[in-house]
């Protein structure tokens, strides 16, 4: 799953992990048109909450391997082995991934697990199979706005949570396309919903919003989720690791996310000042899979 794609104008390699008192979320970016690659550490801990950009050397290789990631920018260091597990979230809409339809496209694994140590300053964290996630992904831009969540640090055993609504262009033609994904591991079973067709919708802002999927033949998901200490990641994109979740099926309560959420918000270019949380709305359709 983390193979390149040397034809892709723009790749990301991402993974994050909660550990006790440690957030991380670490990318490496590739721009091929600029000839930039960037590592962007994203980190909360009880020394401080920052987000750390280095470039790197057009030699250097990434930091992520199929079962290990290995790194340090500022004083933000990791030494971790990767579980990746089986499974994989790979949502597209048939033939939009053979067509190069949309803007990236994206493949994860929701369940991996991290063992080995995280480092911020002085203090250092020991991991023992902390649940996280890896992902990658690639194409011509970043979609012109979105919402994202992944969580899988519930106060209930077995949940995971992944989805993301947003704009995309269609061949690079900057329309706004609106597409969306539900993936849901719950008691066992997993479910992924795409969108379109059906209907999902988001309001709020980044500090308060809810995210509802009502798939075709099956009850509504609602993701309602919390933020706070927001990090400015640089192309309007706020990110925060420490959010809550709650998750709803219909109108029974499954379970929360109590400050291991990963909740993010891209916004359109011209939205102002990325490090300011604003109200925003975003409808579109979706289909179940």
């Amino acid at each position: 799953m983390l193979a390149p794609h040397a034809t892709a104008a723009l790749e990301y390699w991402f993974f994050k992990v909660n550990a006790g008192p440690v957030a991380l979320l670490v990318d490496w970016i590739l721009r091929r048109k600029a000839k930039e690659k960037i590592l962007r550490v994203s980190v909360h801990s009880s020394e401080k909450r920052e987000v750390v950009f280095e470039k790197l050397a057009s030699d250097d290789q990434s930091f992520l391997g199929a079962e290990r990631t290995v790194g340090q920018v500022g004083e933000v260091e990791w030494d971790l082995s990767i579980e990746a597990g089986e499974e994989r979230i790979e949502p597209h809409i048939f033939p939009a991934k053979q067509l190069r339809l949309f803007d990236l496209t994206l493949v994860s694994a929701p369940l991996a697990a991290f063992t080995g140590w995280v480092r911020h300053g002085t203090q250092r964290v020991e991991l023992r199979r902390a649940p996280g996630l890896v992902a990658h992904y690639w194409g011509r831009q970043l979609p012109q706005e979105w919402w994202w969540v992944s969580a899988n640090q519930f106060d209930r055993e077995g949940v995971a949570v992944e989805a993301m609504v947003l704009r995309s262009g269609v061949w690079g033609v900057p329309i706004g396309m609106p597409l969306a994904y539900l993936y849901l591991h719950h008691e066992g079973s997993r479910r992924l919903w795409i969108a379109p067709p059906g209907a999902v919708q988001v309001s709020g802002s980044p500090e308060s919003f809810e995210i509802q999927f009502r798939p075709i033949g099956a009850q509504a998901v609602r993701l309602i989720g919390q933020g706070r200490d927001y990090g400015d990641l640089g192309e309007g994109i706020l990110n925060t690791l420490v959010g809550d979740l709650e998750l709803w099926e219909g109108d029974k309560f499954i379970a929360r996310a109590q400050g291991t959420a990963g909740l993010e918000r891209r916004f359109p270019e011209g939205g102002g000042d990325s490090s300011l949380p604003r109200s925003a709305s975003l409808r579109g359709t979706g289909r179940s899979e």
